[in-house]
């Protein structure tokens, strides 16, 4: 009977730890749902994208990945190199087009009130890892299922805001 009591016991203290950790409201998969570019004319209207390219956003446990392509155009597939290890330069233009547009970076990320700091620790561009400037962005939930990133301080004016909806 004691062994029973026990087992128990240590059930409902697993149960209740397990349900006492901390989830943060972004954790989750998010795919990029609409684009919002600011205009550079104070006069226009930000351009709205809400097909944009593809991009995916995971938040862990204080941890981010991030793969997107950010430009408006698809992008579109090279011809296979006639000798992947000798590539000519013309296709070395081809592939550059290719990845030119197209992000990825992964690191920490920390939230502050409605302020997320992102901190990549390893990305497709090396200025973005190697700089030690943060991607400081406000955020914006609605409901359980939108993510709204909305670029602060300068970069409001140039940087898009983007919104995610939730996919897991």
């Amino acid at each position: 009977m004691k062994r029973y009591a026990l087992s128990l016991v240590f059930c409902v203290l697993s149960a209740s730890a397990a349900f006492g950790q901390t989830k943060t409201s972004v954790e989750g998969v998010w795919k990029v749902a609409e684009v919002v570019m600011p205009s550079r004319n104070p006069a226009e209207k930000a351009a709205t994208n809400s097909n944009p390219q593809p991009g995916l956003i995971i938040f862990t446990k204080g941890y981010y990945s991030q793969v997107l392509v950010p430009g408006g155009e698809p992008r579109t597939a090279v011809e296979p190199a006639k000798d992947p290890q000798n590539l000519t330069d013309a296709e070395k233009i081809a592939l550059f087009e290719q990845w030119r547009q197209f992000t990825a970076n992964s690191g920490t990320y920390e939230i502050k009130g409605t302020t997320i700091i992102r901190r990549a620790i390893v990305a497709k561009n090396v200025a973005v890892m190697t700089s030690g400037t943060p991607n400081i962005q406000e955020f914006k939930l609605e409901g359980a299922n939108t993510l709204w990133l909305i670029p602060t301080g300068d970069q409001a004016a140039t940087q898009p805001r983007v919104k995610l909806t939730r996919v897991e």
